[in-house]
C-alpha cells in the first residue's frame, strides 16, 4: 500500500483563525463599553460579563491553537500499511494501528460532522496521553460516544466521506493481505 497524505488545509484553518479573532473581538467589545439591552437574561452583568470573558477565553485559546497548526509543516493524516497517523488538531490520537480498529462512524455534534474510530483497546488510546486535557476530552469521548478517538476534517484538506472512505479502505485492505 502506498502511503497517502492528506494534508492540513490551511484556508479552513485561516477561516477559523478569522472567526476566532472576530469572537475575542466582540467578546472584549463587551467586556470594555458594557452595553445595554432590552432583556433582562443579557442585562445580567453577571451573564453579560460571564458570557464575554468565556468568549474572550475560549476563542482567544482557539486562535493560538490555530496559529499552531498554521505554523505546522507535517501533514494532518497519513494512512498507510500499519495504520494511520492523526496530527490534524491539538487533541490528535497520534498512530492508530490496523489490528486495533474495530470499525468507523459517522457522527454530528453541534452542526459539525465527525469520524468516530472504534477501537478494541480503547483504554491504550486514553492512557498514552501526557496531557491531561486531551486525556479527559478521550475519556469523555468514550463515553459519550464508545471510543476515545474522533477526527474532524476540519482542519484537512478532504471532506469527512473522503477521509472516512480511504481509512476504511486501508482497513478492509490491511484485513485481506493479513488472511
Amino acid at each position: 500500500m502506498q502511503p497517502t497524505f492528506i494534508s492540513l488545509s490551511k484556508k479552513k484553518l485561516i477561516k477559523g483563525l478569522i472567526t476566532s479573532i472576530v469572537f475575542v473581538i466582540i467578546g472584549s467589545w463587551m467586556l470594555i463599553s458594557q452595553p445595554d439591552t432590552s432583556n433582562p437574561i443579557f442585562n445580567n452583568p453577571f451573564v453579560k460579563y460571564g458570557a464575554a470573558s468565556l468568549c474572550v477565553l475560549f476563542f482567544g485559546a482557539l486562535i493560538f491553537l490555530f496559529i499552531g497548526k498554521l505554523r505546522d509543516k507535517g501533514y494532518g493524516l497519513t494512512i498507510d500499511d500499519k495504520g494511520f497517523h492523526d496530527n490534524s488538531s491539538a487533541s490528535s490520537v497520534g498512530t492508530v494501528l490496523w489490528k486495533d480498529i474495530e470499525g468507523f462512524m459517522k457522527i454530528k455534534v453541534i452542526r459539525q460532522e465527525m469520524l468516530v474510530v472504534y477501537v478494541n483497546n480503547p483504554d491504550h488510546y486514553i492512557e498514552r496521553e501526557t496531557k491531561a486535557w486531551v486525556k479527559k476530552t478521550r475519556k469523555h469521548n468514550f463515553s459519550q460516544y464508545g471510543s476515545p478517538i474522533i477526527i474532524s476534517a476540519h482542519a484537512l484538506n478532504c471532506s469527512l466521506d473522503d477521509l472516512k472512505k480511504m481509512l476504511e479502505r486501508g482497513w478492509e485492505r490491511k484485513g485481506v493481505l493479513e488472511m
